[in-house]
């Protein structure tokens, strides 16, 4: 636990450094009511100082997110046994919701449009998040508030049917956010091509 504590604090120690604005006592250009809400203070244009992880390492950014998502998942695991009728412990259910939450939370802005770079084509690509994150991003943190909420919904439920109920609607969210923005998963197929090579030719000689 304490290895996928240190990631967590890793991928959220990004989203910190990601969003945060120019140092403290940096004066500010005044900004007009109707003006562009991406303006920054001169000199701070995206990738002229540190902290514009998006902009600077994006490779980095994307193992953030997938530390963070390795340890929903992880925390996840007692929450989907509950599902299908495993017995589990309401208290450890509620916790592990309770972390997950923040984690929800912090999730969206981990997703610069810099990190858009899921490859169809290759076997093993930097990103299984696909375009349409990006092609969609007000209805990606409508996905990601929903789950964020069905987690604190699940934090505060009370033992018997309505836990598992807000269980199962954590594992749903969580779910429906995968199947429109994730690559899905595709199993290996074993091909007569497979079943027919040679094994022994590129093993050593005994």
């Amino acid at each position: 636990m304490q290895k996928g504590s240190t990631l967590v604090w890793v991928a959220l120690g990004v989203v910190a450094a990601s969003c945060s604005g120019p140092p403290p006592g940096t004066p500010l250009a005044p900004v007009a009511p109707n003006a562009d809400a991406a303006a920054v203070a001169p000199g701070s244009e995206p990738g002229s100082e540190p902290g514009w992880t998006g902009i600077t390492e994006p490779n980095e950014v994307i193992e953030a997110r997938r530390a963070l998502m390795t340890e929903v998942e992880t925390l996840m695991k007692p929450v989907d046994g509950f599902i299908v009728g495993e017995p589990a412990d309401a208290a450890t259910l509620r916790a592990n919701a309770a972390a997950i939450e923040p984690m929800l939370l912090a999730l969206p802005h981990l997703f610069p449009p810099t990190t858009n770079l899921f490859d169809p084509d290759a076997h093993d690509p930097p990103t299984t998040a696909l375009p349409t994150i990006w092609q969609r991003f007000p209805a990606f943190q409508t996905f990601a508030e929903s789950a964020e909420r069905a987690a604190a919904a699940l934090a505060m439920s009370e033992d018997g049917e309505p836990l598992r109920e807000a269980s199962a609607r954590l594992r749903a969210s969580c779910d429906a956010c995968h199947a429109a923005f994730m690559k899905p998963y595709t199993p290996p197929v074993v091909t007569e091509e497979d079943k027919e090579f040679d094994f022994e030719s590129v093993l050593p000689p005994q």
